[in-house]
């Protein structure tokens, strides 16, 4: 075994974490007032005085937090305004578009927000700028600029290495000097040769998102490069510039950059912004799917902008140098900016010709925006010889005519020291909020299934969805999809639709539904045949009898469950409850007696709340830890010498030795959800690695025994694939329509009442429960998962017994506790079984194996029966008063049979609860019966495959 001491295996690394988590940056929330429903913008007269009721001023904000500092760029907004604005006008999972989106500081703040960006400009500085503030960087995007900036920082200092190396270089380099007219009239010959060498060296690098983030702090040093006398000044000032210095600007630049961008990593975690560069005057508005130079029509739920204001700033001029060594051409952006006062002075027009073309501009955001949803512009007013024209009454008009409802303007008072770095005879000192909004409507939709085919049950529950989330009853049409009438602000619920995998309608562009985008990505391009019920964490770890995602959801949304609502599964198993509950904002609580379930379940959800960016950089090492892993005898010490010889009759010695040192490894990693996470990987693979049969639900063992097993292989694969889903979970996340809330798996036993409360479930603080309970007799989960109990949690066989016996359902008995019970069946003592059903199943079972020649499986199901059926008694009263009243309860269980006596005798499990549930007082609403498959194992053919949903209601 090596003798490296723990700490300082991974010290190094650690203190790397420590730093990063350090420069975690807080962006501050908006007072409680986000939106959480479409239906609150319907009243456009409340909305207006909730904006009315902000300070626009934000004059003692810190206005260049996280990356909005990233890069200078003239007359931008202050992220406040966007920022209040979004949260006020838009659902998460929305599309927020800034239609004259400049460096993207609109759409940082969409998506730290949680929403979707598009921002558009006809600046191509704007994307390069804005696509660089908005990135997350993965560990090897990282490394490889942090190598970059230290070859960079280490050259510049030799002036004798750099003059070689920009020697070799120069063939390579002339072709990427700019055709700037009189080039060497703004820039020193130093400047010129280390600018074309590092714009070689950026273009060379062959990772897009760290191409990106140099691509920006190179625009960011040109300027201190040339002669141009300041970020807002087009004049010349020669200075020397020594050999290296650029080098150096750009190194730091480049270095303050990376900085910044860190801290977005835990609030990005990977969403990213849409940036375009379009003439918005000119834009072509196409039905769907729009390209780099067009936009969708209907497809934008807020615009949020801030249009050039009349007769001021001349973006082409100040970034001038830039754009040419970007290779873009600023004289066309120049014949094309809206109210650049050079342009103006120029084509001698005033400020009809800025409202003309401003109509067009308006006449696209009427195009591209949704009924019911609302623009709001940050305009200022426009002076043109000497008369000063009020833009925001103007823009009101011009929009009136667009067809849009002008609800009001706002005005905001303008700081001195953050006023317009025009003249001062052109200086504004306020600005005015123009909201307007796009009139709500009737949409006629048509409600997209999904790919893959539904069973019948899923195609009653799609329809019992939308009825309960939209109040309407779909209907068919003749290929057999469904179509309804509903208020274009009720999109919002038909994004939560389960069943439903888009939505469509001549007036609404057509959007995938979240579920959509969880199980296949953006399904608009991305469409899978069948259906993933591994989407996200759930299928980091297999778990017999669970229930699938899908239907989980789909049960919440028949509950009517509000945004936050708290969900309990008192028998969570593995966690899919909590998960769906976790992946559509509610809070969910599971309860499991079983020790593996439970950390499984508790890793579906904690390793999602993981920093994305540090996340995948512990995985990342990881990785490349598994290529020492040994396979020494001696790493079977890992293990208490009281489970080793079991260890060893279901492990050959290789395997014990490989995961010896796995879980060794796994012991080192700081990060504790990491490190609980990569248990349950390895856990993942015991099957596969041990002599127990992989077909078999119980432990039997293989036909032909194991010698060595590829353990490296094995948890590389699966720790690579969960890699991928957890990277596309962050990307898709900008997608979600709720905050996510922390789930809380619980160790514990269902039966004991006052275990509620000591994890913090009151009494009436469950909104609902959803719960596949235990089947009678049906399943030996802790057999099942005998191995990876004794490897991860070293309890030996008299341990996993006692766990097995006191689950509810259990198969096991001792004859002692089956002789007491065999005697309450006997007297007629039913007292703790609130079904008459199950008390006659019992009866019935005691009588026909009573004295009948049965082995001792046979001869227990009778007593088993009892303490199954007294055990739900007592859960289901334990459960009915921490429901609220109103809230749903759902039970999702099947019947299966047993032979009495040579007679086969139906446990009917779902009636015997529909009893329990009525004598504590709930309503039983509905019994809906549901199919199930089996998969490819042993004993499959006595597996359930008829189940039904129990719903009842609290009175």
């Amino acid at each position: 075994m090596s003798n490296a001491r723990p700490e300082a295996i991974d010290s190094e690394w650690y203190t790397t974490q420590l730093d990063l988590a350090g420069l975690v940056g807080v962006h501050e929330g908006d007072g409680g007032c986000e939106l959480t429903e479409l239906s609150a913008l319907e009243n456009s007269e409340a909305v207006l005085a909730g904006l009315q009721e902000i300070d626009w001023s934000f004059t003692d904000d810190e206005t260049s937090y996280l990356s909005h500092d990233l890069h200078p760029y003239p007359g931008k907004f202050i992220p406040q305004i966007p920022h209040h604005l979004i949260a006020r006008l838009s659902l998460r999972g929305e599309l927020v578009w800034d239609s004259f989106g400049g460096c993207g500081t609109a759409a940082l703040e969409a998506v730290l927000m949680g929403r979707r960006a598009l921002s558009t400009d006809i600046n191509p500085l704007g994307m390069v700028i804005g696509e660089a503030k908005t990135l997350t960087l993965t560990k090897e995007d990282d490394d490889l600029l942090c190598d970059m900036a230290e070859q960079l920082v280490l050259l510049s200092a030799s002036e004798e290495r750099l003059e070689c190396e920009l020697g070799c270089r120069r063939s390579d380099d002339e072709g990427l000097i700019p055709d700037i007219p009189n080039i060497n009239e703004w820039f020193h010959k130093n400047a010129i040769t280390e600018l074309a060498y590092l714009r070689w060296r950026i273009e060379r690098l062959d990772r897009e998102k760290a191409r990106k983030l140099a691509k920006a702090s190179f625009s960011k040093s040109i300027l201190k490069a040339s002669y141009q006398d300041g970020e807002t000044r087009y004049a010349r000032k020669p200075r020397d510039v020594q050999r290296g210095e650029v080098t150096r600007w750009f190194a730091t630049n480049l270095s303050m950059a990376l900085k910044k961008v860190r801290k977005l990593g835990p609030l990005l975690q990977f969403r990213e912004a849409t940036f375009k560069t379009l003439d918005l005057c000119h834009a072509q508005v196409v039905v769907e799917n729009a390209g780099a130079e067009t936009l969708t029509a209907n497809s934008v739920d807020l615009i949020v902008t801030s249009p050039p204001y009349p007769n001021t700033t001349d973006y082409h001029l100040y970034h001038r140098f830039r754009l040419f060594w970007l290779g873009y051409d600023p004289r066309d952006l120049g014949n094309k900016e809206i109210g650049s006062h050079l342009r103006h002075q120029k084509e001698a027009n005033g400020f009809d010709f800025y409202l003309k073309e401003m109509s067009l501009c308006l006449e696209r955001m009427r195009q591209v925006l949704r009924p019911g949803r609302y623009v709001v512009l940050v305009l200022g007013d426009g002076i043109f010889g000497g008369k000063t024209y009020n833009t925001a009454l103007h823009i009101g008009e011009a929009a009136r005519r667009e067809g849009f409802e002008v609800i009001g303007i706002l005005d905001r008072a303008v700081h001195r020291t953050r006023r317009s770095f025009i003249s001062a005879a052109r200086r504004l000192k306020s600005e005015n909020l123009l909201v307007l909004r796009k009139p709500s409507s009737k949409v006629a939709l048509t409600l997209l299934k999904p790919p893959y085919k539904l069973w019948p049950y899923e195609e009653e529950l799609r329809e019992r969805e939308i009825n309960a989330l939209l109040g309407v009853t779909p209907r068919k049409d003749k290929e057999g999809g469904l179509r309804i009438s509903t208020d274009a602000l009720c999109l919002d619920k038909v994004r939560k639709l389960t069943f439903t995998h888009g939505f469509a309608a001549p007036d609404v562009s057509r959007e995938a539904t979240w579920q959509a985008i969880l199980e296949n990505g953006d399904a608009s391009t991305v469409r899978s045949q069948r259906k993933d019920p591994k989407y996200a964490t759930h299928g980091i770890h297999a778990y017999k009898g669970k229930f699938y995602p899908q239907l989980a959801k789909s049960l919440f949304s028949l509950a009517g469950l509000r945004p936050g609502a708290r969900v309990l599964d008192p028998f969570c198993g593995s966690g899919t409850v909590l998960l769906e509950s976790y992946l559509n904002g509610f809070q969910g609580f599971g309860v499991d007696l079983n020790v593996l379930a439970v950390k499984v379940a508790s890793v579906k959800t904690q390793i999602l709340n993981v920093d994305p960016y540090l996340r995948d950089r512990f995985l990342s090492r990881f990785e490349d830890r598994l290529e020492g892993m040994e396979a020494s005898s001696e790493w079977h010490s890992v293990f208490s010498e009281d489970v080793k010889e079991e260890l060893l009759s279901w492990f050959p010695g290789p395997v014990l030795a490989k995961l010896g040192w796995l879980l060794h490894t796994i012991e080192q990693v700081s990060e504790p959800r990491i490190r609980e996470f990569l248990e349950v990987i390895t856990s993942s693979i015991v099957r596969d690695v041990s002599q127990q049969d992989p077909r078999d639900l119980r432990i039997r063992r293989r036909a032909e025994p194991l010698s060595d097993a590829p353990v490296y292989e094995l948890v590389k694969e699966r720790l690579h694939e969960q890699r991928i889903r957890l990277q596309h979970f962050s990307e898709r996340s900008k997608y979600a329509p709720l905050p996510f809330y922390p789930a809380t798996a619980m160790l514990g036993d269902c039966r004991n009442a006052s275990m509620f409360a000591e994890n913090g479930i009151e009494k009436g603080s469950v909104d609902s429960i959803v719960t596949s309970p235990p089947y009678a007799t049906a399943l030996p989960y802790i057999d099942t998962d005998r191995l990876s109990i004794l490897l991860l949690f070293g309890m030996n066989s008299r341990e996993r017994s006692a766990l097995e016996s006191s689950l509810i359902g259990s198969r096991e008995i001792t004859k002692k506790k089956k002789s007491g019970v065999d005697e309450r069946i006997d007297i007629g003592d039913f007292a703790a079984i609130q079904s008459s059903v199950a008390r006659d199943i019992v009866e019935e079972v005691r009588e026909r194996n009573k004295g009948a020649d049965v082995g001792f499986r046979r001869d227990n199901t009778a007593a088993l029966l009892y303490l199954y059926f007294q055990d739900m008694s007592i859960v289901m009263q334990n459960l009915n008063p921490l429901l609220r009243s109103g809230g749903a309860a759902f039970f999702v269980i099947g019947d299966n049979r047993t032979t009495a006596g040579g007679k086969e005798v139906k446990i009917a499990s779902g009636r015997a609860l529909q009893e329990i549930g009525a004598a504590i007082g709930w309503e039983l609403i509905d019994v809906i019966p549901i199919t199930v498959t089996t998969e490819n194992r042993l004993h499959a053919k006595n597996s359930i495959t008829v189940n039904e949903i129990i719903r009842f209601r609290k009175v």
